[in-house]
């Protein structure tokens, strides 16, 4: 009866917490997290492109001077809600996109 209850609660803690994610927008103020890159947290703004990609447009060029990244190369991202930060599901937004967006690399 303990686990059902824990694993009840734990269910609809994040239901809710993936119902209070922030959605994406064009422009959003973000930080992301990619394995294409130096570790850390790597803050850029929100682009969709002409053939609606998501990319990061970063702040500041990488060690190797990448200065945009594909949405797809991107293992974590957040957007500053509230002066906070708040984690996105990276993995519905690139289901969104269209197939020809799996193809994109990095600039």
């Amino acid at each position: 009866m303990q686990r059902t209850t824990i694993a009840c609660l734990t269910a609809g803690l994040v239901a809710t917490a993936l119902a209070a994610a922030p959605p994406v927008s064009n422009g959003a103020v973000v930080r992301i997290q990619s394995s294409a890159i130096e570790g850390g947290w790597h803050q850029g703004r929100l682009h969709l492109d002409a053939q609606k990609c998501w990319m990061v447009k970063l702040d500041k060029p990488t060690r190797d001077q990448y200065t945009m990244l594909a949405l797809i190369a991107v293992t974590q991202i957040e957007v500053t809600s509230n002066g906070t930060w708040q984690p996105v599901g990276l993995r519905s937004v690139l289901q969104a996109q269209p197939n020809v967006c799996s193809e994109y690399v990095n600039d």
